[in-house]
């Protein structure tokens, strides 16, 4: 399993990278944390998950910063 690595670049390959990192790293330990009712795994699961969302927010800043608040809409 890959781990869930805090900070990184705010670039695409890194946001794309964390976020599959961070999907396998709940699914693992999240559920297990849930289901034993471990307050202290939780809480650690809780900080990384505090991270993800700081980094992603990051990078939606740095995103309209560069792009404006253009969006690319389907068709």
């Amino acid at each position: 399993m890959n781990e869930y690595q805090l900070g990184g670049s705010l670039s695409l390959i890194t946001a794309l990278g964390k976020t599959n990192a961070f999907a396998e790293f709940l699914q693992a330990r999240m559920v297990h944390a849930l289901e034993t009712e471990d307050p202290a795994e939780l809480h650690y699961l809780l900080a990384q998950l505090d991270d993800y969302h700081s980094y992603m927010w990051r990078y939606h800043k740095k995103l309209q910063a560069e792009r404006g608040d253009r969006a690319i809409l389907p068709e």
